[in-house]
């Protein structure tokens, strides 16, 4: 299980703790600007002159649960449209490559797992690719039709998949075909929504029915055991 990193802005907050796995409350330690050296709060950060330039904000955080903590880094700059971007990235511990569960196809989990290892290392143009092709599996496995991979997300509607479903990989095959064709920047933010839907959609199509089965033969089960006991 994977989740957003902290943002180093906020004293307090709440996610997943990748030390104790478990989804907890953290306080904020200590927070600190390591580059440049010179800045110290937030008011000189937005008096800085050269509006181009990057600024990095690390912080310590402390899982409420468990204690221990984590380290975020900010860092944030202007691109040449004046606009201001931001990416926060977990620095420790060492953030883990997310994976899908085993119900789903094995050809799914490995590409699923490249772009999860991708997304980890901050190569968000590769991990947006890599979770297209996961995507690209998916329909393979359920045998869609189409030319085009988004011909094949639709044909997935007339073999029991949802449209929010559908829909929702839509925005993986989008968000890959940037990432490939156009050369498209994500923020980490972007790339994360993305592949918690592509985990969310396994769920719902590999996970909820194969747990549906197993109920249903766990009755069968029962019933067939009270027959034969029967007199």
């Amino acid at each position: 299980m994977t989740s957003k990193p902290l943002n180093p802005r906020r004293a307090s907050a709440a996610g997943y703790c990748p030390n104790c796995r478990t989804h907890s409350n953290f306080q904020r330690l200590q927070v600190e600007y390591v580059w440049p050296r010179h800045l110290h709060d937030l008011r000189e950060v937005a008096n800085y002159g050269d509006k181009h330039k990057r600024w990095v904000m690390e912080s310590v955080h402390e899982c409420q649960y468990c204690r221990k903590t984590v380290l975020t880094q900010l860092v944030e700059w202007h691109g040449k449209d004046g606009r201001s971007i931001e990416e926060v990235r977990q620095i420790w511990p060492m953030r883990e490559a997310r994976e899908l569960v085993d119900s789903a196809p094995a050809a799914m989990r490995d590409l699923f797992l490249e772009g999860g290892r991708c997304e980890a290392a901050g190569a968000y143009r590769a991990a947006g690719a890599m979770y297209r092709a996961a995507v690209e599996e998916l329909c393979r496995d359920r045998g869609a039709a189409g030319k085009a991979l988004y011909d094949k997300i639709e044909d997935l509607v007339n073999r029991g998949v949802t449209r929010e479903v559908v829909d929702d990989l839509h925005e993986a095959r989008s968000l890959g075909n940037w990432s490939l064709h156009d050369g498209l920047e994500f923020s980490a933010e972007e790339v994360a929504d993305v592949a918690e839907l592509i985990t969310e959609a396994v769920h719902i199509v590999y996970v909820e029915p194969a747990e549906r089965k197993k109920m249903r033969e766990a009755r069968k089960a029962r019933r067939d055991a009270f027959k034969a006991g029967a007199p």
